[in-house]
Parts: structure tokens; sequence; C-alpha cells
């Protein structure tokens, strides 16, 4: 599940899409793809800081990487954490598919879930966040309400984790596209990613998510 880090099998923007279309032209579903990173990257986090009984807060956007955080709010929540979702837009601009699945299981099985406003109070609680607002696919200056989300929390005392890559980060060159989620963990999937380095990502881990290496 872990995987030891080598920059030699860093990956670009488009690596990672051909990767993932390969996968799906060798029957592996994209649903597939976003329950086993959401629930590997829970277990990760529960090695490092187990999760019973700490207050979580997952920050999720509207893409695929919103729907890992979705699937990782339910694996950490059976895990024991006490688990809030905090979606950065209305629910109706979920994009995808596969996203749309994982939220609304969130919603069956009851998941104390805010949209667009999150009490200040839920976020001065909360022990960890996991930051699952944009994927690795972003280009051009992060937009609202995405910015003023990154701001609040970078302002927060938690500890941070970044799903995939931060958000605010190209994926490509690093660079921060006017704002960027500062973590102190990021968990990245598949691969590491050529623009992640310590500078923006800190503590890096790769995690598995069911695609064997060397295949394309």
């Amino acid at each position: 599940m872990l995987e030891s880090l080598s920059t030699d099998s860093m990956i670009s923007v488009n690596d990672a899409r051909d990767i993932e279309k390969s996968a799906q032209e060798k029957g592996i579903t994209t649903l597939q793809l976003m329950e086993n990173a959401g629930a590997n990257t829970a277990k990760i986090i529960n090695d490092k800081i187990p999760l019973k009984d700490k207050n979580l807060i997952v920050f999720c956007g509207t893409g695929n990487n919103g729907g890992d955080g979705f699937v990782f709010a339910r694996h950490a929540k059976i895990l024991g954490a006490k688990v809030s979702v905090f979606l950065a837009k209305k629910s109706s601009e979920i994009r995808t598919v596969d996203a749309k699945i994982n939220f609304k299981i969130l919603k069956n099985y009851q998941f104390d879930i805010y949209e667009k406003e999150l009490p200040e109070e839920q976020l001065k609680k909360a022990d960890i966040i996991v930051d699952a607002l944009l994927g690795f696919g972003i280009k051009g200056k992060v937009t609202e309400p995405y910015a003023t989300t990154i701001q609040k929390i970078n302002n927060s005392k938690s500890f941070t984790i970044s799903v995939d890559i931060p958000s605010g980060i190209d994926a490509d060159t690093g660079e921060v596209l006017g704002i960027s989620v500062k973590p102190n963990m990021t968990i990245t999937l598949h691969d590491m990613k050529k623009g992640m380095k310590k500078e923006n990502s800190e503590e890096i881990r790769v995690v598995d998510i069911g695609i064997p290496k060397g295949f394309l």
C-alpha cells in the first residue's frame, strides 16, 4: 500500500491521465480507483496519527479529488474519527459521476456535511484537516471560493494533509497558482507528480490505488 519514494518515477499530469485511461481500458473502473485512493489514504494517516476520536474536517472540491475526499471521510469514520465534510461549492455542482456516487453515500450515512460555509467553531476544534479540494489538473490562478477556503486552511493550527497534491500547486512545475494549501504531509496517488517537493508538499508518501506499476 505504502510505496518508497523515488524521483525517477515522478510523473507528469499527462502521464497520470494516460495511466488512468490505460487502467480503465484494462478493466479497472474510475470508481475502483477512487475507492482505493480514499481507503488507502485513511490507512496511511491512521498509521501516522491514530484517527480514533480525532476531530477531522475533510475539505472537498467538486471534482474527482473531492470524490477521493468523500471516500476518505467514510473510511476515517470507520477507523473511529469524528468526521465533518466541507464542500467548497453546492452539492449540485459536483462534476463527476464517481464523486456524485460517493457524496450520496455520505448523505445516506448521515455524515455532517457543510456546503459553502463552515462554522468557525468547527474549524477551531479540528485536530486534522484533509485537503481534497483541487486535483492535479488545475491550470491558471486559483479562483473563489477555493482561494478563501485555502486561506482558512492555512490559517488553521490543525495538522493538515493534502490528498494527491496540495491544492493550488501546478503538478508539473510546482508553481503556486496564486495561493496553495501548505500541508504538513501530502499523500500522493500512484506516483509522485513532477512539481512536488518538500517546499510545497512537506512529508510526501505515495499510496497504491490498485494500478500495477510499469503498465500503460
